[in-house]
This record gives structure tokens, sequence and C-alpha cells, in this order.
């Protein structure tokens, strides 16, 4: 097995390790040895997912500090495709493993950026929680579900089929029902965890009517068979012809694709399967980071990812849609949250929509590089909040807090520096990726009226960049809210407190909040060079394969200008005339994007602190006004889809039950009970009449019988004198019939 794929093999099962370790031993380990063994396990993980980096990146070349010459470890920077033999079935298209169900491992630079991210935040998660958790009374069971949490994502991403993909992406969905329903004592946990189930199995139906179409047709083939054979450049009027013949129609990928990404719409929370995601913060606020940052809510952008080259334009359509309606709602929702998790939980959700919007309009890179950049900030954000509960005395709502600063400065400083990044202030990280996502939906919008589309397509390049102005000034609310002023609850301030242990994982992801985007940290190159490994892999098989090649936005198009020298004004518009209109129009709209990304945070944030410098001294005078509290009011209760749903979905799917209910009991259970009862009355009269018909002949002709017996064995007593007086009784009666015979004459 090559180097990367055994070291992340290895990454994968160490924390399975430690999950069957802590099933059988974690009461007796106990805390904190519980906690450490799984915290020992995923830094184990963390280690192999950075050698296996180290390696690819260097070719298979590995220099260990002092050594001036290379190890050669022998490893081609190219992707790794190991399948796994498993179930028998029918031949599949895939020839060279027909016959059987595959599984398997499949490994490229995006699978090694994926994996140095989640072990680095499941690490820090658990480092965390260790000290967070220190006085739950389920501390072993706790570090237990994380361990399985962490094997399933990792798993899913080491997957070489949608099969395998399918297999542990339900795996995440048991792992965070487990989570988010820890405390199952409380009530509101229990049904937290129940929603984020349920809605979860509405995506999930969606994905599987997905994988039945995609393997009715080409059977369990691997991502790269699937990307060859499906390659959406490959799409005439007619579809897709297969090699056995059959034509895989446009309408029927465009529902397959969809299909999937309703699996992904449950996992990653999107409108309008985006409910659950809020009430998941229920569980411990570790939980929170993990399935916000690097785990299940990943997942569903991992896995648009995985499928992007057999998108359609009309797949990609309705996914840049979903992804941004729920960017726009989510922001606007935590706007009036006053819950800090239900703050950092919508705006997840908001993050998330702009990388399904990534994925809609195309930029493949942008959207899985905002996945990794968002992952830091995130962690931070929810460890944060950790820190700030903890101190609290586990107290969530943002009116209790204020002036924290002073009491939890570390905690402070860096859950701003995490504001800054989600903010897109310029040189942290996320101002690299959401301005990579933004400029290339101006682009998608600016082509779709370039060939006479509907000018309603610009709202996929307005909503993202208002939206951007938005999430400055509702983060930065929830920054000064917590930390700047006075303190609204003295109590609370006095007695709150800072942890070193759980600050320490907060400076180490505050650093990476900064320098993830930075091109030295090669995130967004090693994600742009799996398209061309990839590519060149799957060329090997077809060469006309160029699926992934659309997934790389165009960045800004370069001038033909004198090396060495700064240009006149003159030389960049000689060298600007020279450009294609299309190239004209894209550099333009890239400057543009690019100015209103850097003007965003400074003008959100500036506009979150004048309103919120004394509290809510400013905000309480606009509430004054009608409109204002009405509008607060809808945003505070969800924009109301929880009592949508209640009242319209679950209402009906409730009355749906209880007319099931009432046929089955009335209409099927009536039918058998009238049977059963028809079927008692007959066998009564058909007892009745074996009873005293037929028995009754039988018996009948028994008790003659013996009454004749006993007539004729009454005179048989054995006494001489009875026999005599018989004899004169007949004689007499003979006599006297004599007599009356001959007086009649």
């Amino acid at each position: 097995m090559p180097g990367p794929a055994l070291l992340l093999l290895i990454a994968t099962l160490l924390p399975l390790a430690s999950f069957v370790i802590l099933v059988f031993a974690g009461k007796r380990l106990g805390n904190p040895l519980a906690g450490w063994v799984g915290t020992i396990a995923i830094f184990g993980s963390f280690i192999c997912s950075i050698l296996a980096m180290t390696f690819w990146i260097g070719g298979g070349k590995f220099h260990p500090p002092g050594m001036t010459q290379a190890i050669d470890w022998g490893i081609e920077k190219a992707p790794i495709e190991m399948p796994l033999r498993w179930v028998p079935v029918g031949p599949g298209i895939n020839q060279a493993h027909a016959g059987y169900m595959d599984i398997g491992i499949f490994v490229d630079s995006l699978t090694i950026v994926m994996f140095a991210m989640i072990t680095l935040v499941a690490t820090l998660v658990h480092v965390f929680s260790t000290m967070y958790m220190a006085e739950d009374k389920r501390f072993p069971r706790f570090f237990t579900y994380l361990g399985l949490f962490c094997f399933s994502m990792l798993g899913l991403v080491l997957g070489s089929t949608i099969l395998h993909l399918f297999i542990f992406w339900e795996l995440v969905g048991l792992c965070s029902y487990l989570l988010i329903g820890f405390w199952y004592e409380k009530k509101s946990a229990s049904n937290a965890a129940m929603k984020a189930f349920i809605t979860n199995r509405v995506g999930d139906l969606g994905f599987i009517i997905g994988f039945g179409i995609l393997f009715y047709h080409l059977g369990n083939a691997s991502l790269p068979d699937v990307w060859r054979i499906l390659d959406s450049s490959k799409m005439t009027a007619a579809g897709i012809q297969l090699s056995n013949g059959v034509w895989f129609t446009p309408t029927l990928l465009t529902m397959m694709g969809i299909g999937l990404f309703c699996g992904a719409m449950g996992k990653s929370a999107q409108f309008p399967l985006h409910v659950w995601l809020p009430d998941a913060m229920e569980g411990p606020t570790p939980v929170s980071a993990l399935i916000h940052a690097a785990t299940m809510v990943a997942a569903g952008v991992y896995l648009v990812g995985r499928i992007f080259p057999i998108l359609t334009p009309d797949a990609k359509l309705f996914i840049a849609i979903i992804g941004c309606t729920t960017l726009t709602m989510a922001a606007l929702i935590a706007l009036a949250q006053s819950d800090i998790k239900k703050v950092l939980a919508y705006s997840t959700l908001s993050q998330l929509g702009y990388m399904i919007l990534a994925m809609g309009v195309g930029s493949w890179v942008g959207g899985l590089f905002h996945l990794i950049t968002h992952a830091f900030f995130k962690a931070l954000l929810f460890l944060g909040s950790g820190s700030v509960i903890h101190a609290a005395h586990h107290e969530q709502e943002l009116p209790q807090y204020g002036g924290l600063i002073r009491k939890i400065p570390m905690t402070g400083i860096t859950f701003g520096i995490a504001v800054l990044a989600i903010a897109g202030t310029p040189f942290l990280s996320a101002y690299y990726s959401k301005d990579l996502i933004i400029a290339q939906a101006g682009a998608f919008a600016f082509s779709a009226e370039h060939h006479g589309l509907s000018h309603w397509y610009w709202l996929l390049f307005y909503c993202p960049t208002i939206i951007a102005f938005v999430t400055a000034f509702y983060m930065t609310r929830c920054w000064m809210l917590t930390f700047w002023g006075k303190p609204r609850n003295q109590h609370l301030y006095d007695h709150a407190h800072e942890t070193p242990t759980l600050w320490v994982p907060l400076v180490v992801l505050a650093v990476f909040s900064v320098v993830g985007g930075y091109e030295w940290m090669n995130i967004k190159g090693m994600i742009a060079d799996s398209i061309k490994e990839n590519t060149q892999y799957v060329q090997l098989r077809d060469k006309s394969f160029n699926g992934f090649s659309k997934a790389w936005p165009e960045d800004e198009p370069e001038l033909d200008l004198p090396a060495g020298v700064t240009p006149t004004r003159r030389q960049i518009e000689v060298a600007e005339a020279k450009l294609t209109p299309s190239q004209q129009t894209h550099r333009h709209g890239w400057h543009l994007t690019h100015k209103i990304v850097t003007w965003a945070p400074w003008v959100g944030m500036g506009l979150g602190f004048l309103i919120y410098m004394n509290g809510y001294a400013v905000a309480n005078l606009f509430m004054r006004l009608a409109p204002v509290r009405l509008i607060h009011a809808w945003l505070y209760r969800r924009m109301l889809f929880d009592e949508l749903y209640n009242n319209v979905i679950v209402a009906v799917v409730v009355g749906l039950a209880t007319v099931c209910g009432a046929f089955d009991k009335y209409v099927v259970d009536g039918l058998v009970n009238l049977a059963g009862w028809t079927t008692k009355k007959v066998s009564k009269l058909a007892g009745m009449n074996d009873k005293y018909v037929v028995d009754g002949a039988v018996d009948g002709m028994a008790d003659l019988a013996q009454a004749l017996g006993d007539g004729i064995r009454m005179p048989q007593n054995g006494r001489i004198r009875v026999y005599v007086l018989g004899m004169f009784a007949v004689f007499a009666l003979v006599v006297t019939a004599a007599v009356v015979m001959i007086a009649s004459r």
C-alpha cells in the first residue's frame, strides 16, 4: 500500500481503536484517563495526516530536520485508488472489478487537505473537552462517541465509491444523534437529537434515489469511473450514451444530481432542511464545534465536491439557488438571536450557503477552500463560546454578558480574531476564500446575462455580496454584547474566570484563522492540484475527459506587460484593450468584487460597534418602532419556520397518521374483527348443531337403547315372587281381555 494511503488508513483506524477501548474499559479508566485515551488517538491521526501531507507535497521525499539529504519513500504525487471487494453482485461498468460491490480508498490532494483539517480541529476539540466536560457524570461515554464520530468522518473522506460514502454518511448521522442528545435527560436535547435524525433521513431519501439511479445504470462504480462516464462536458441533447448502448438522458442525470444533493441539503443543513442545526446546540459545546466545523456539515459540501463533474447546468442552478437562499435567510435570522450559540449556528448556516452557492456557480475550489478556512474560525468561535459559557456558569444569553474581556481576556482576543476572520477582514483566512466565491458568482451572473438569460441571475451575486456586510455586523454585535462595555449581570461577571486548558486550543485555532488563506499554506493550491491530478488520472482511461477543468474559476486575467518595470497607466490601458470583451468584463468585475469584499468587514463591523458600544441602548431606540419590533420578532422566531413545519407538514403528517390509524382501526381491524365475529357465530351455530342434532341423534339412540334395556331388564330381577306375580298379572290380563271380547259380541 502506498505511503500516504497507509498513513491515512492508520489515521482513520486510530479513533476507531479508541472507541473500542472506551466501550469496554471507559468506565474503568474514568476521568480524566478516558479523555486522554481519545485525545491521544486523534492526535495520532493528526500526526499521520501531517506525515501523509508532507510525503504527498514532497513527491515522496521527506526532509527530516538537521539532514541535508532527503529520504525517498518512493511515493508519487498521483491519485491513489484501492478498491476492496465486498459483496458479490452482477457485472458493473467497472470491468476490472466486475461482479463485486466495491468499497475502498481514494486519495488525492483534496483527501490530504481534508484529513489534516479534520484531525487538527478534532484534536483541539478533544483537548478542550477534557476540561469542559470534566464534571460530567458520563465523561467516558462522551469520548467514546467522539472517537466513533471522528472515525466516521475520516472513513467518509477516504471513500472511493458513492456506496462507501453513504455507509459512513449514515454512521456520521448516527454519531451526531448520539452527541446532540448526549444530555438526553433534558427534553430539549432528546427532541433536538430526534429532529436532527429525522430531518437528515428526509435528505437521505433523496440521496438513496440519486444513488439508486446511478447504481442501476453503472453499478457501484468508483468515483473516477463516475467522472469519466458521466462527465457533464459529454452531454448532448440526447444525453450520454453508456458503453452498453443505453442513453443517460439529461433529465435523468439532473434528477440523479439533485437527488444526491438532497443528502447534502440534510447534512449541511440547507434550506428547507436547515431547521435541525440551530436546535443541535442542545448538545455539549465541543460537539457543536466539531459538527459545525469539521464533521457533519462538512460532509455535505464534500459530497457535492465529489459529484461536481457529473452535475448538469440545471442541477448546478438548483444548488446555487438553495445556497443563496440559505446564506441570506440564515444571516438575517442571526441578527436577532440572543443565545450566543444560536448566533454562531446561524452563521454556520450562512457560511455553508456560501460554499453550496460556490458549487452551484462553478467555483469548486472556492467552495472547498472556504470549507477549510471556515473550519478554523468556526471551531474557534464555538470553542470560544464554550469558554464564555464555562466562565459564565453555563449562561448562554447575550443580555446577561458584557465586559467579559476583563475577566477572560484570552478568550475575548481569540474570539475577536475569529470575528475578524468570518467577517472577511483583509489578510485573514476567509477574506481569500470568500473573495473567490463572490467573484465567481459575479462571473456566473455576467455569463448568464451574456447568453440572454434572466436578470434574476444577478441575485446570485447581489445576495452574497450584501450578506458579506450583514455577517460582519451580526458577528461584531455578538462580540460587543459579550466582551465590551459594562456588565449587565454583576453576579455573573464577578464569578467569571478563565481556564488555561480551555484557551490553549483557542490560540492555535486563532493562528490558523489568520494564516489559513495565505499562499504559503498552500491550501487553495492543493485543492486546485486535485483537479489536475484527477483529470490526468481519468484521462488515462478516457482521453476526452475534461470535467474537472471546468471547476476551476478563472482568476483575474493577466495583462501582457513589460517585466521588471512598473507599467504606466497607458501601458495598462493598451494591455487591457487586447483582452477579449469577456475577459475585460471579468477583469473589471474582479476588481469591483475585490473592492466590495475589502470594504464589507469595515462597514459592517463599524456599524456594529456604533450600535452596540453601549450595550442595548441604541438598539432599544430602534425597537420602539413598531415595524422594527415586528421584523425583530419574526427573525427571533426564526422566520416562523418551526411553526410553519409544525402547523403544515407535521400537522398534515399527524392528520394523515390519524386517518390511517382510524382506517386501520375501523376498516382493516373492523373487517378482521367482523370476520372473527362471524366465524365465532357460525362456529357457535355449528357447535349447537353438533351438540343438539348430531350428538343429540346419537345420544338419543343410545338413550332409547338404554331405556329399552332398562325396561326389559326391570322384570328380570331374579326374584321368584315377582315372576309369579307377573305371570298371574299376565294371566289376569289375558282372561280379562277374553271376557271383554266375548261380552262385546
